[in-house]
Parts: structure tokens; C-alpha cells; sequence
């Protein structure tokens, strides 16, 4: 081995030499000399590859950008955490790769220093995936709180804004520490004008966090039950029958109607996808005038949801103005409602939910296939 060749000057740490020749050949010895200086990896090497990168020569910067994203030693951190702040973010990314690939504590405490540059923040998140470590939740409940403080006038900034806000809440989705719950429900309390995307999925990873998750978002739930907003984020995370029973275990007797009322706002406002949970809650709250609510709902939708039915159908104080209503949409009612109506009337009775007074009132119409596709009221005329 000569007294110039690559290996000689990487086993006597010439990084000036090494340097040198990144910076003016080019092929194999170049690749080599820019692989040598990351594998040296100290913070004068690291200082070396930083100053290349910047190099206006993309002969030059480019394979010396990818030997510092290879960089693996701690002795390098100090040096990459103060280009990373420097402002220069045209290395930037080569950085983050490096700091990303260390595990150690000095490692992460520089990435998530780079959290207050707004610019470098949504790859630093991206460079956060996957790390899980208790140190993340502070610096990214401060970032969350801040993303979601004012609502941006410009569309542009608003969108980008949600989208950190969501990067933030899906790390802290990842990182298995309880600190998550406090930052998730300060978030909940805190930021009720945040975008309602944000806070159901804060709800939903709050939700996931386990028994501390769920007494949290029952608590949240529970301090306001006239809030409608917050019964719809209880509904966002169903089915959690954990959730529910700790909800019902603090709630007050006299928030029952309250709660009630709410969710017969929830029925008006959420898609019909929701409305199975929501009239699960109805039922389990036990209250007759939510139940007469919810009946007079299921009457002017005009039978749009077979659980409600059901739910009626099992309480004998609805049950007999349940059939009545439903003979009369056979009766009054256009030929979809008519069919709805007909047909859970057959099906409640064939679960043995209602006698036959209703279903003798009603007969089914078939098409050419046998298929019912309407009913006719055939019982007694006024």
C-alpha cells in the first residue's frame, strides 16, 4: 500500500488528505476516500463531509452527501446538530439520515432540538418514526400545541398545519410512555377550534393507549355531557366496550337526560355508519324520554335505521307505537319507505321482537324474480 492510498490515509486519519481527493478526483477513489471519512466518523471527519456537501460541484457534494448519511459515530453529533441549525438546508436531509441512524441519547436530543425550526420540522418527524422513546413527548406536545394555537387565514398554511398536526398525534400514537395521555387529553381540552380531523384522531390513539387512554377520554367526555362536539368524539372511537363502561361508571345520574339529548343531536349530525353506536348508547342509558326521542327520530326518517328498530322493539313502552308507525309508513309512506317499513316489520317479528297485530296489516308485493319489492296495507280502512 502506498503511502497515498486510501486505506493508509483512513487508518491514519488524514482527513485533510482524504478530503482533498473527494474534492478533486473522481470514480472508485472518490467513493472510497468519501466512504473512509464516514466510516472515520469523528466530528472532524463529519466536519469535512459537511464542508464538501456544500460544495457547488454536484461531482463533489453529491457522493460526499451520501457518505455523511452513513455516518454512525456519536463523536459526530455535535458537529451534524450545528449544521442542522445552522440554517443551510440544502444538506439538511443528508443530516437528518445521520442523526436518524444513531441510537444514541445525544442523537435524539439534536433531532428533537430541530423540532423549533419550522422549516426542518416535517422531516424531523419523518426522521422520529419508529424511535418510541419517552424523551419525544414533551418536545412534540409543544409542537402540536403550537401548530394548532391559531387557525392559519391562508388555505396553504392551514393544510400544512394539519398535516403536522397529524404527523405529531401519529407519533405519539407510537411512543409507549404515559406521557401520551396527559399531551393527548391537554390537546382534547385545550384546542376544542382545532380541525375536527385532528381531534378525532387524537381521540381515536387516546382511546388506544390502553385502560390510562380510555379513563381519560371518558373523563374528558364526562366533565361536559351537554357538549355535543365531545359526545361525537366518544362516538368516533366506538365500538370500545371498555371505554363505555367506564363512561357510564362516572357518569352522574342527572347527566343521563343530558347525555341523552346529546346523542339524539349526534343521530342529526353524524353519517349513518354511526348511527348503530349511537343508538347502542340510547338504549344502554335506560331513559324514557330518550327513547320517545329516538322513536319520533326513527318516525321522521321514516325507518332509515333498522337499530333503532330493534331498539324499539325490545322496550314495551315504544314497541306498540313502533309497529303503529311502521304499519302506517306501509300505508302513507312512497314505495322505499314502504319497503323499509315492511320489511323490518316481517323481520321483527320473525326474532320474535313483536306478535303478528302488525304484520297481518301489511302484505308483501313481489316482482317477476319473487323477490318483495314493495308491501301493501291490507288491513282495515278508515
Amino acid at each position: 500500500m502506498t503511502w497515498f492510498g486510501v486505506d493508509y490515509m483512513k487508518k491514519n486519519r488524514k482527513i485533510a488528505s482524504l478530503a482533498k481527493v473527494v474534492r478533486n478526483r473522481r470514480g472508485d477513489k472518490q467513493a472510497q476516500a468519501a466512504q473512509a471519512l464516514s466510516d472515520i466518523g469523528d466530528g472532524e471527519a463529519a466536519r469535512a463531509l459537511l464542508a464538501l456537501s456544500l460544495n457547488d460541484d454536484i461531482a463533489v457534494w453529491e457522493p460526499a452527501q451520501r457518505a455523511l448519511m452513513e455516518i454512525d459515530n456519536e463523536a459526530a453529533v455535535p458537529a451534524l446538530c450545528d449544521a442542522l441549525m445552522s440554517g443551510n438546508y440544502s444538506i439538511a436531509k443528508p443530516v437528518l439520515a445521520a442523526l436518524t441512524n444513531m441510537e444514541s441519547d445525544l442523537a435524539l436530543g439534536g433531532l428533537l432540538k430541530a423540532l423549533e425550526d419550522e422549516r426542518l420540522a416535517p422531516d424531523v418527524l419523518v426522521a422520529l418514526r419508529g424511535k418510541n422513546r419517552a424523551e419525544m413527548v414533551q418536545p412534540l406536545e409543544a409542537l402540536l400545541d403550537e401548530v394548532t394555537s391559531v387557525e392559519a387565514a391562508v388555505p396553504k398554511t392551514r393544510l400544512w398545519q394539519q398535516s403536522m398536526g397529524r404527523d405529531i398525534i401519529a407519533l405519539l400514537a407510537e411512543v409507549e410512555d404515559v406521557g401520551t395521555v396527559k399531551a393527548l387529553h391537554h390537546f382534547l381540552r385545550n384546542r376544542q377550534n382545532a380541525p375536527v380531523r385532528l381531534r378525532v384522531q387524537a381521540a381515536h390513539t387516546l382511546a388506544a393507549k390502553g385502560l390510562e387512554g380510555e379513563q381519560a377520554l371518558a373523563g374528558y367526555v364526562g366533565e361536559d355531557f351537554n357538549d355535543v362536539p365531545r359526545v361525537m368524539l366518544l362516538v368516533e372511537c366506538m365500538p370500545n366496550e371498555e371505554l363505555i363502561n367506564i363512561l357510564f361508571e362516572v357518569m352522574p345520574p342527572r347527566s343521563a337526560d343530558e347525555f341523552g339529548q346529546a346523542l339524539m343531536v349526534c343521530l342529526n349530525r353524524m353519517d349513518p355508519g354511526m348511527w348503530k353506536y349511537i343508538v347502542a348508547l340510547i338504549e344502554r342509558l335506560d331513559r324514557d324520554n330518550a327513547r320517545s326521542a329516538l322513536l319520533l327520530w326513527f318516525v321522521q326518517s321514516k325507518a332509515a335505521s333498522k337499530d333503532t328498530a330493534y331498539v324499539l322493539a325490545r322496550h314495551g313502552n315504544t314497541r306498540p307505537v313502533l309497529v303503529k308507525r311502521l304499519v302506517d309508513m306501509v300505508r302513507f309512506e312512497e314505495q322505499e319507505a314502504r319497503l323499509r317499513a315492511g320489511n323490518l316489520l316481517y323481520e321483527l317479528y320473525a326474532d320474535r321482537l313483536i306478535t303478528e297485530e302488525g304484520v297481518h296489516l301489511v302484505e308483501p308485493q313481489r316482482d317477476e324474480e319473487g323477490k318483495t319489492s314493495d308491501y301493501q296495507y291490507i288491513g282495515y280502512q278508515d
